[in-house]
């Protein structure tokens, strides 16, 4: 893994947010990966960003919801003093003009789903030149006071439907040789409705890509996590006082791990710091966790074929 920094200018963000209107300085911080794929053909770039957590203030809203932006929108600056609505187009204009293959978006991309912040989601998704999955983080569809609660995934979960294929639980993009499925863990453990789907798809005989919110337990992310969270918030680190997987987590990591699993790479995000590491099993895969996307970071991955 290497990281390497590129000096950007940043513009002056969407015209439904309240962005400032200066133009600064500000550095993108990329982690780069290599992941080679015994019997691959042909190479793939992914762009992976994740935590963004974007807030897009909008004067006709409850005092609530306007109290809640005041106190967020601050939160999520780079070091430069950037906001994360400002930095996340310069992020579209960079898969653009790499080329990517597709655009990975790993969840808290917006962090909450108010009616701003999914218009200025739709208005950036648009520009995109390439294929995206989007999966959910426990922000996008969550808001304060009601996260997590039954009303909130019957009200806001759904609005999240046009980004995620109209299927909230799981994902699926095709890239020739490759295949990449999301799943929502958002909750702190894996949705039940995707693991027949995940199953499913893991017969296709195709190398996989895993995108989920929450990581999985591997040492690494665990000690990363307590010390910055003074939590191991990593699903499957129960014994430690974390996230006990339920039957559906323990299925999915059974399935990730299985000797003949096709799973070469999990992405998550959520902890807001960069690891690697393996998550251990029958099989070892690889987990990269991104760093937060609104402190100016994101993962650039290569995908490539070995020789037999």
């Amino acid at each position: 893994m290497t990281i390497i920094a590129v000096l950007m200018v940043v513009g002056t963000g969407c015209s439904v947010g309240f962005g400032q209107n200066s133009r600064k300085n500000w550095e993108k911080n990329i982690a780069q990966e290599t992941v080679q794929v015994e019997g691959l053909e042909g190479e793939y770039t992914l762009l992976f960003l994740t935590d963004t957590h974007v807030v897009i203030k909008d004067s006709e809203v409850s005092a609530q919801e306007a109290e809640d932006q005041e106190s967020r929108y601050p939160m999520f600056v780079n070091a430069e003093g950037v906001p994360a609505e400002e930095q996340f187009p310069e992020w579209i204009q960079y898969a653009n003009e790499k080329k990517v293959d597709a655009v990975l978006l790993g969840g808290d991309i917006i962090d909450s789903p108010s009616e701003a912040n999914l218009q200025w989601l739709k208005e950036q998704l648009e520009v995109l030149d390439m294929p995206y999955l989007y999966i959910n983080g426990n922000h996008d569809w969550t808001y304060p006071w009601e996260y997590m609660t039954d009303m909130g995934r019957e009200r806001y979960l759904p609005l999240l439907e046009p980004f995620m294929q109209g299927n909230t639980a799981f994902q699926r993009l095709n890239l020739g040789g490759l295949v990449i499925l999301g799943i929502d863990d958002s909750t702190n453990q894996v949705d039940a409705q995707a693991l027949d789907r995940y199953r499913e798809a893991l017969m296709d005989n195709r190398p996989v890509i895993v995108m989920a919110h929450v990581p999985f337990m591997t040492q690494s992310a665990l000690s990363k996590a307590v010390e910055a969270w003074n939590s191991p918030v990593v699903i499957g680190a129960g014994n430690f006082g974390g996230i006990y997987p339920n039957e559906e987590s323990e299925k999915f990591i059974s399935l990730t791990t299985a000797a003949d699993s096709p799973v070469e790479l999990v992405l998550a995000g959520h902890v807001h710091f960069y690891d690697r590491d393996v998550i251990e099993g029958e099989k070892n895969v690889l987990q990269v966790v991104g760093a937060a996307g609104y402190q100016g970071n994101a993962v650039l991955i290569h995908i490539t074929g070995t020789e037999n």
